[in-house]
């Protein structure tokens, strides 16, 4: 089973395939066929390193995407500890 990873963004709920890079480095595309458009585009590609640093592939900035992210990443916890 592939590691996905939802979050809440413009009032819409983004999805991300999430594959191991490198030893520290992750992966997200975006999850399916459909990209939104105009005010509710979204980057399709980031790119997290476990020290902390998030990179958007896109020239713009995503304050809002990256502390939903970060929001939801600090929130993960695994079947052992739930």
């Amino acid at each position: 089973m592939a590691l996905k990873i939802m979050v809440q963004y413009r009032e819409l709920s983004i999805i991300y395939d999430v594959t191991e890079q490198d030893s520290d480095i992750y992966q997200l595309k975006l999850h399916g066929d459909k990209v939104p458009s105009g005010d509710n585009y979204v980057p399709q590609k980031m790119v997290i390193r476990k020290k902390g640093k998030i990179w958007i592939s896109d020239a713009e900035d995503y304050p809002e995407l990256v502390t939903s992210l970060t929001k939801e990443i600090s929130q993960f916890r695994t079947e052992t500890e739930i």
